[in-house]
């Protein structure tokens, strides 16, 4: 863990500032003189969470000698945090060696990134491009890289609430520049105002409340700075295009029945059910892919957790979204493109993707 990056990051609990200590056999520890509170290094990379998981207790109690006068994070987790770590550490473990996320390569991210989400980025003066960046629920690592290559000349940090984060693919871990941290979205560990580009895909409608979540994040970008944000939206299982109309109704039936039955078992109970809902899915989805030959079971299955297992997976209008911009200060600039979406992939796209700026 670099100078950079024990500049940037701040105690979650307190917004202190943090030093680094060696440690025998680990990665080493951050300390906040502030609140007295220590968060663990592991693969380079910091667990900034105000409350305790056994990964804290593990990491607590073998090294109790070199942490005194100093305590574990001993916050209490949001309103439903605990399940959405749990089942996306678990969603995230099993694709850690394949390029595919969500049916993309590293290159379609790139693409995706270029042409449908962030159009924006081609119309700045070289001079005004981000120079910081968040990647807000950074997965494993994939957006993050898709990030790099879009702006090879920034600061990127990637943060995500998930454990798998610490195992990402190692060309993930060695981007220069490019850093990641354990962290909830709900409680940051870095500075107010801090980043020229706060980028979410795919990840507030994951919480107990998105606009909360948003609110969160939409902290996080300075003024004249950049926000860009994709939810689930509202209506998409009755948009025309893509599968049949019954298809989409019995895929949303279905979501409404196992959903619920899933995020609440108790994991080896969960793992049972989406093996055996990969065995009857994985046919299916593996020959509606692009990349069908290079498809796995465990491409299907990541996929069926990320649908299936979250506690939480809202829905929201554009309208609905366009308040939340414009209520914390954003002028939104631009919104997903589902023309360059079909062009890419033959596909219509769905969500609501919107990036504001933020008013000087």
């Amino acid at each position: 863990m670099d100078t950079v990056a024990v500049e940037t990051i701040r105690c979650p609990a307190c917004r202190g500032e943090l030093e680094r200590r060696a440690l025998s056999d680990a990665d080493g520890v951050l300390l906040c003189e502030r609140c007295r509170t220590w968060y663990p290094i592991e693969s380079d990379t910091p667990v900034m969470l105000r409350f305790p998981t056994p990964f804290h207790r593990r990491f607590g109690s073998a090294h109790a000698s070199e942490l005194g006068g100093f305590h574990a994070p001993a916050g209490s987790p949001r309103t439903g945090e605990e399940a959405v770590q749990e089942t996306f550490t678990d969603q995230w473990d099993i694709t850690r060696a394949d390029e595919l996320s969500f049916t993309y390569t590293t290159d379609e991210l790139v693409e995706l990134n270029r042409r449908v989400w962030l159009r924006w980025l081609a119309d700045l003066p070289a001079d005004e491009r981000p120079r910081r960046v968040l990647d807000v629920g950074a997965g494993a690592g994939a957006e993050t890289l898709a990030l790099r290559e879009l702006l090879p000349d920034a600061e990127i940090h990637g943060i995500d609430l998930n454990f798998a984060l610490l195992r990402r693919r190692p060309e993930y871990r060695d981007l220069p520049d490019t850093r990641f941290a354990v962290a909830s979205l709900f409680d940051l560990p870095f500075a107010d105002e801090t980043f020229d580009l706060v980028y979410s895909q795919g990840v507030i409608h994951h919480t107990y409340s998105t606009e909360d979540a948003f609110a969160s994040i939409a902290s996080r970008v300075r003024p004249g700075g950049h926000l860009f944000v994709w939810v689930y939206g509202l209506d998409d299982h009755l948009a025309p295009g893509g599968a049949s109309p019954l298809s989409k109704r019995l895929n949303w039936t279905a979501e409404q029945v196992l959903r619920p039955a899933l995020t609440r078992a108790p994991r080896p109970a969960r793992d049972a059910m989406f093996k055996a809902l990969t065995t009857v899915w994985h046919p299916r989805m593996k020959g509606n892919q692009r990349h069908g030959g290079d498809w796995t079971r465990q491409n299907t299955e990541h996929a069926l957790r990320d649908w299936l297992s979250p506690r939480y997976a809202r829905r929201h209008g554009f309208n609905e979204v366009t308040e939340w911009f414009e209520r914390a200060g954003f002028r939104v600039i631009d919104t997903q493109s589902p023309s360059a979406y079909a062009e890419l992939f033959g596909q219509p796209l769905w969500g609501v993707g919107m990036t504001g700026v933020k008013r000087t």
